[in-house]
């Protein structure tokens, strides 16, 4: 390859990586100048990316997409999927009965209401909803 086509694949894959990462797949990719540079994302996420990345620039190199690199793809973009997202717990507003059955039994003065974690709910930006450990 020509020292050109390292710099265009080397655009591409930050392209690509860019467009991960505004997908919500956060890996941990720092952009790359120049092939010296070391590709900071987990061992997992390798697979999918090489194979994608085949996909992405097979067109610019005279290269052949076959079945399995297209298996491969899909399969290491799942597993980026998996490995990049971000599962922050959620909590039930402060305005929401906490409904029968909830209590201790005793006799004690306790709120009929979750506690106030309104301002957690509506400063999630992942719009990805796990479950609490507590469940």
């Amino acid at each position: 390859m020509e020292a050109d086509e390292y710099a265009d694949y080397i655009f591409a894959l930050n392209n690509y990586m860019t467009a991960l990462e505004a997908e919500g797949v956060s890996l941990g990719y720092t952009v790359v100048a120049n092939l010296s540079d070391a590709v900071t994302v987990p061992t997992g996420a390798l697979r999918g990316i090489i194979a994608n990345m085949a996909i992405e620039v097979a067109a610019d190199y005279g290269g052949i997409v076959s079945e399995s690199l297209t298996v491969a793809a899909i399969n290491g973009m799942k597993t980026m999927r998996l490995i990049g997202q971000i599962i922050t717990p959620s909590r039930y507003p402060g305005t929401l009965p906490r409904g029968s059955g909830n209590s201790d039994g005793s006799n004690r003065n306790e709120s009929f209401f979750y506690s106030d974690g309104e301002a957690a709910i509506l400063a999630e930006t992942t719009g990805a909803i796990g479950l609490e450990a507590s469940t």
